[in-house]
């Protein structure tokens, strides 16, 4: 999250940042999945090596839903800032 908000790097805004560091969580398992089948197609161990990303999504989920009230009041605390 801290990358997104660095202004050297990127100087993006609040709301682009908190919508990078959801998006960039979601990406895991639509890209991880297909790429692990594809590498260890016909292994015998392609559910173990599926597993862990698999229990990751939804922790990411559940993180990020506890996150959101943090995330809505800094973008709300830029918003007041620009208005004044």
């Amino acid at each position: 999250f801290t990358i997104f908000k660095s202004k050297v790097l990127i100087n993006a805004s609040m709301g682009e940042a908190v919508a990078a560091t959801f998006c960039g969580a979601h990406k895991t398992l639509a890209f991880g999945l297909p790429l692990i089948n594809t590498i260890f197609e016909g292994n015998p161990n392609l559910a173990s090596y599926c597993a862990p990303i698999m229990l990751m999504h939804p922790l990411q989920l559940v993180i990020g839903s506890f996150m959101v009230p943090y995330f809505a009041r800094k973008v709300e605390e830029e918003g007041e800032k620009k208005v004044e």
